[in-house]
């Protein structure tokens, strides 16, 4: 029991002790960023009984997970070609329903992907994640904030 009450503690002590976030978030940045690039350049998690990595022709077997992208650059190429009136832009999901800011940062995206290249579109969205999650971090670490935790005579608050 000794063993399992010193992980317990370690545990504990990383989730809600400060001086661990100088280390800490940038060892969880690292993972993300890891993740999110397996995730984009769909890697398999996989492995084959022998333990290696199959071998798959990944963009055949992998196909992309797209949530309206495509119907974004369907409207955003309407926006383009001149078209401004709401009631007229529609793509593969209806029509527009989002407000101007969106249809300008999507014209954006539009052009940095090429005309709407969905894998350039996942880079860009990583480092936005990966950019805002650095910064709450950041955040986090200059308040000192322990989150959902507060050792006030020794009472944990979740």
């Amino acid at each position: 029991m000794g063993l399992l009450n010193n992980l317990i503690d370690f545990g504990f002590d990383l989730a809600t002790n400060p001086r661990h976030l100088r280390w800490l978030c940038p060892l969880l940045l690292c993972a993300d960023a890891l993740l999110s690039g397996l995730i984009v350049w769909k890697i398999p998690c996989k492995l084959n009984p022998h333990g290696y990595i199959q071998e798959t022709n990944l963009l055949n077997d992998c196909p992309d997970t797209e949530i309206d992208w495509t119907a974004y650059m369907e409207q955003v190429t309407q926006y383009i070609d001149g078209e401004r009136d709401y009631m007229l832009i529609k793509g593969g999901t209806g029509p527009l329903v989002y407000p101007a800011a969106h249809v300008y940062i999507y014209t954006a995206l539009y052009y940095l992907t090429s005309g709407g290249n969905i894998l350039y579109g996942q880079v860009i969205f990583a480092g936005l994640y990966l950019g805002t999650l650095a910064l709450v971090m950041v955040c986090y670490r200059l308040a000192k904030v322990r989150e959902g935790f507060s050792c006030a005579n020794d009472t944990v608050l979740v």
